[in-house]
């Protein structure tokens, strides 16, 4: 390839190309040879790389989601083990309902009230707390609130009876069901959940047994 006294439609087209990095191979190498002495080329091509870097600076700056984040978190942690796909904090169980009894405030009616201002409690999962609102150990049911920061985990689990969850605040990954406030799951018994993830953070009421195993 020569150099040129003028542009045709072929080397306005060969000077795109490169600017583009579409250029490969043996042709790429070539053209890049023939700027260095074809100053009709390269002076095209400094134009067009100029217009594409205006092109760019013009273009207002999108600023991502608040969850996207999080998104990009939870694929990088997609490959570790369900057992830890969080930080583990040693000095709590992960399923803390498992060492639960009837709470404190049965009333001799049979009525049990549990006010809003109830404490969360830590699980052995950075993140995630759980408040206990009614536990049978008998019937091996409990219902509780659990809420999950932005960015968490619960690793998989099969379920020892029946589970329910209503999500009341953001969103939770159940699988390939990305479920929001308002959504409603039932998992019947022996069923399996897989890593359960949160992107903006969540509250749920899960109504469920108090047998899980975790996988």
């Amino acid at each position: 390839m020569n150099w040129h006294e003028f542009l045709d439609d072929d080397l306005r087209e060969l000077a795109s190309l490169h600017v583009m990095d579409a250029l490969e191979g043996e042709e790429a190498r070539a053209y890049r040879l023939h700027l260095a002495i074809c100053r009709v080329c390269r002076a095209e091509v400094d134009s067009l790389a100029r217009t594409a870097a205006q092109l760019i600076r013009a273009v207002p700056p999108i600023p991502p989601p608040p969850a996207l984040w999080n998104r990009v978190l939870d694929r990088i942690r997609a490959p570790l083990s369900a057992a830890a796909p969080t930080e583990v904090l040693a000095e709590h169980p992960t399923q803390v309902w498992k060492d639960w009894n009837v709470p404190a405030g049965m009333g001799p009616d049979g009525m049990l009230f549990a006010p809003s201002s109830g404490d969360f409690e830590p699980t052995g999962i950075e993140g995630i707390e759980v408040r206990r609102l009614a536990v049978d150990p008998k019937r091996d049911r409990v219902t509780m609130l659990v809420r999950m920061a932005a960015g968490t985990r619960y690793p998989a689990h099969r379920h020892g009876g029946p589970e329910e969850c209503f999500v009341l605040q953001g969103d939770i990954r159940v699988g390939d069901l990305h479920m929001r406030a308002g959504d409603f799951q039932r998992a019947e018994h022996g069923s399996v959940h897989g890593v359960q993830s949160t992107d903006e953070g969540c509250l749920l009421l899960i109504v469920s047994s108090m047998s899980d195993d975790l996988i």
